[in-house]
């Protein structure tokens, strides 16, 4: 753990328990609400798609991200909109996991970690920035 020679200092990187613990559940709930959230939004897509009528909500084209949050702000979607806001919310739960986890290192002042978790981060962005292009 660290060096108990005369002369030099106790240095402990080690997190706190209490706080290693939190971060664990927050993790955790994030992953299990992305999963279920996504899950539940394409069930009620697929359920919204089969019981109303066709002309009303098929659509052929694949929307924007823009396009399927305007229609679930306004309250105005179908079935495709669900499922595909499912998807998003599934693609999502990656990036607010290495959020929680640079918040995490950040807040420990575990530089060399909370500096991979921006690089996995921004990179995570570049991905999704280049991708809607």
């Amino acid at each position: 753990m660290g060096d108990y020679s005369p002369g030099s200092k106790k240095v402990d990187v080690e997190p706190s328990p209490v706080s290693s613990r939190l971060v664990e559940r927050w993790t955790g709930l994030v992953l299990r609400l992305g999963v279920w959230g996504s899950a539940l939004l394409i069930v009620l897509g697929l359920l919204t798609s089969w019981v109303l009528p066709p002309e009303s909500s098929a659509s052929t084209e694949i929307p924007s991200i823009s396009t399927v949050l305007g229609e679930i702000s306004s309250g105005s979607f179908g079935g495709a909109t669900l499922m595909f806001a499912g998807l998003i919310l599934l693609m999502l739960t990656p990036f607010l996991r290495v959020l929680i986890a640079l918040t995490a290192f950040a807040a420990e002042r575990d530089w060399k970690f909370a500096g991979i978790s921006l690089v996995v981060f921004l990179l995570l962005v570049g991905e999704l920035v280049f991708s809607l292009r």
